[in-house]
């Protein structure tokens, strides 16, 4: 297997280059990003070459072995960084057609659903963008699917889960594992609201399935990936806890009674897994005791 990798610099890319690394079946692997510097640790490695978005689009070489694997695209609301986020997608498209690659894999987002629906979202449930990030992500998806379809390329749009993992603290689960280790107390909001974490390990692993994908008519399809596992605020409070009165730590927990917001995240990734033979190795509780040990040994590492 041969890979193009574009925003290998990010989260998820930089957990899925370290995956393969010592990844056999995985024999040329090309990262790209806006920078490098989030991933010059793996330029010693001679599987994997490390380009500019700019000097790999000034290359030359054939690719018609490689899949790409997208996963350029700005964490933002504003329209500028969208826009670039698009017309980055056109170049390297259009780059990697002229190239000869004819595989591609889009990450796209569980948010282009109905973000206040009853059930985990399915793909054949309607898109429901409420923020333009959303928007973009929806438009890139069916660009590609449209420029595959002109090229006569194979494609994958993936929708996964909201991903989770260490050094990553936009999460609830992070916030209120820092919290309660800072203050030994935290408050929650019991509004009902539906939480589904994936870990950035799992996503990797995802991704490399679904670049493994060898039969055609598993291709050209929308497909959800990520943990069918779906917890309330209360349930990761519960699994915090847990962790706490494990390691005989004591936690005071302010539960609220407040409004019903309908929120809810979770997906239905039964068609992904059908597919692939992919499975989650972490849970919410995994997931939660990682945060706490992450944590704990920050604060510890500062005391020295």
């Amino acid at each position: 297997m041969k890979l193009v990798i574009s925003g290998a610099g990010g989260f998820l890319g930089r957990e899925l280059l370290g995956l393969l690394v010592d990844r056999d079946p995985v024999s040329s692997v090309i990262a790209l990003d806006l920078k490098i510097d989030h991933i010059t640790n793996f330029s010693e490695n001679s599987k994997i070459e490390l380009f500019t978005n700019e000097d790999f689009l000034l290359s030359d070489r054939d690719l018609s072995d490689y899949t790409l694997i997208n996963l350029a695209y700005a964490r933002s609301l504003d329209f500028e960084p969208i826009k670039s986020s698009c017309e980055w997608t056109f170049a390297l498209f259009e780059k990697l057609q002229a190239s000869g690659c004819e595989k591609y894999i889009n990450i796209s987002s569980q948010s282009v659903y109905d973000p206040r629906r009853e059930f985990p979202a399915k793909e054949s449930d309607l898109p429901f963008v409420s923020e333009l990030y959303d928007l973009g992500k929806y438009y890139l998806e069916n660009w590609i699917r449209e420029f595959s379809e002109k090229y006569g390329a194979l494609h994958l749009n993936l929708r996964p889960s909201s991903l989770v993992g260490p050094n990553f603290p936009q999460r609830i689960t992070s916030r209120l594992v820092k919290k309660a280790l800072e203050d030994g107390e935290i408050s929650i909001n019991l509004n009902g609201q539906v939480f589904s974490y994936t870990h950035v390990n799992d996503l990797a692993r995802a991704l490399l399935a679904a670049a493994d994908l060898d039969r055609k008519a598993a291709w050209n399809k929308v497909y959800n990936f990520g943990s069918d596992e779906r917890y309330t605020i209360e349930d990761i409070a519960q699994c915090i806890e847990q962790v706490f009165q494990k390691n005989a730590m004591s936690l005071k927990v302010n539960r609220l009674p407040a409004a019903a917001n309908r929120l809810n995240s979770s997906i239905d990734a039964t068609l992904f897994g059908e597919a692939t033979g992919w499975t989650v190795g972490y849970s919410l509780y995994d997931i939660v005791e990682e945060e706490f040990y992450e944590e704990l040994g920050k604060r510890d590492s500062q005391l020295v």
